[in-house]
């Protein structure tokens, strides 16, 4: 089977890319932002991506600093929207190839109480998670062998390169620097690491699941942003009294974010069981210790 994985060298990418090329029944096309790019005219991606025969299709390129996509809204909707549309276009034209795409818990407005669901109602605050709900749309107007992992949080031993690393990666940083920050401790999240997605979607993939549609896929449980912090800082042998705690009302956020983003699993569950937070965050933490001896 022909997996082309586009961003292959981003944070999921990287352990997408891990993952799925261990399984040894699977033929794994890992394509970086340089070899196939959000910029391409649908003749030049339809040759490349017929050039490799895929029966899957891996999307994890998108424009996912929340603040920049205000600033270059039309950046934006080029990644998160336009590309997706050829994507989906080339689909069309092979009738035969599976989507994967990834979104984001930030299609919703964080305004219920409990986590969302697949089937509520989407109301996007930014300009992130608007383009990231019109691919969803595009997606599912137009095919019908897809899935779209919305996932939440996301981090990786490889750091996300428009973020410059990743939340923990910052904590850190803070933490090492500073005598104290602050950290908002009211807006709700999954905190999910880039391996349990991958061991996901390569769940989805070795056992053929073809109930296809939307998932979310995120830790099975969550926190606020400050707890969170202050985890990171336990495990890493830092000063957890330098993290204080800020109000979601307070803070001069420039792209607006939803203050409860959790999303509910049960749909996922009927076929893969996510890790919580935390058995992600330990986990992590050995990876990077082990990646750090490695270098």
């Amino acid at each position: 089977m022909n997996i082309v994985i586009l961003g292959a060298y981003g944070q999921l990418g990287r352990d997408l890319t891990s993952i799925l090329s261990a399984d040894k029944q699977l033929n794994i096309i890992a394509l970086s932002r340089e070899q196939l790019n959000a910029q391409l005219n649908q003749h030049d991606l339809n040759q490349i991506l017929l050039g490799y025969n895929p029966q899957i299709l891996i999307n994890c390129i998108a424009a996912t600093h929340v603040d920049n996509c205000e600033v270059d809204s039309a950046l934006a909707w080029q990644v998160n929207s336009d590309f997706v549309y050829r994507l989906v276009q080339f689909c069309r034209l092979t009738q035969s190839v599976e989507l994967i795409h990834i979104s984001t818990d930030y299609v919703f407005d964080g305004l219920k109480n409990t986590p969302y669901i697949e089937t509520d109602k989407a109301q996007p605050l930014n300009v992130y998670g608007l383009s990231k709900y019109a691919a969803e749309l595009i997606i599912s107007a137009y095919l019908s062998k897809f899935f779209i992992f919305r996932v939440a949080g996301l981090f990786g031993r490889f750091g996300a390169q428009a973020k410059g690393g990743n939340f923990i990666t910052t904590m850190q940083k803070l933490a090492q620097e500073k005598d104290q920050f602050g950290v908002v401790a009211d807006q709700m999240s999954n905190p999910t690491s880039t391996m349990a997605v991958a061991r996901c979607i390569h769940f989805f993939i070795a056992h053929k699941v073809s109930d296809y549609g939307t998932y979310h896929c995120v830790s099975a449980n969550a926190c606020s942003w400050y707890d969170f912090a202050c985890k990171i800082l336990e495990l890493s042998a830092l000063d957890v009294n330098k993290v204080k705690k800020l109000d979601y009302n307070s803070y001069p956020f420039k792209a607006h974010r939803p203050q409860n983003s959790t999303l509910a699993i049960n749909k996922l569950e009927q076929y893969y069981v996510m890790p919580t937070w935390q058995e992600s965050l330990q986990e992590y933490m050995k990876l990077t210790a082990q990646k750090e001896l490695d270098d």
